[in-house]
């Protein structure tokens, strides 16, 4: 799933926007080549660090609020996805590749189609 659709709302606005925003740049993200001038590549990992860091700490301030028991397994799960942002970002830097930027296109697809769609969908449910 590559597009937002009611089907993936929370019901909590703030959630919902910042889903929203990543929806919105995935077709500036699968735009980028190696042709790509190196700043709208980095504005676009600017962009994905501030929504990784903002975005995961709303909600796991909301885990902990409610005492979600899979509050460690998400957790992990934003860790990685910030881990990779920011080592895909270190070899782009260094070469912008069109490898490197598929590397890229490939963890943002994995998270839109499953992050957002399965495991946020499974938290929200034990919600009071």
């Amino acid at each position: 799933m590559l597009w937002w659709t009611e089907d993936l709302e929370t019901g909590i606005d703030t959630i919902d926007e910042q889903h929203k925003s990543i929806f919105d740049k995935a077709k500036e993200i699968f735009d980028l080549g190696p042709e790509s001038d190196i700043e709208t590549v980095e504005k676009i990992f600017i962009f994905l660090m501030n929504y990784a860091n903002n975005h995961f700490y709303e909600e796991e301030m909301l885990m902990l609020e409610n005492s979600y028991k899979g509050f460690l397994n998400h957790r992990k799960k934003h860790n990685h996805f910030i881990e990779e942002i920011y080592r895909i970002y270190q070899k782009t830097i260094e070469n912008s590749s069109e490898e490197n930027l598929n590397e890229l296109k490939v963890l943002i697809i994995d998270w839109l189609a499953n992050h957002i769609s399965c495991d946020d969908k499974e938290f929200i449910t034990t919600l009071d």
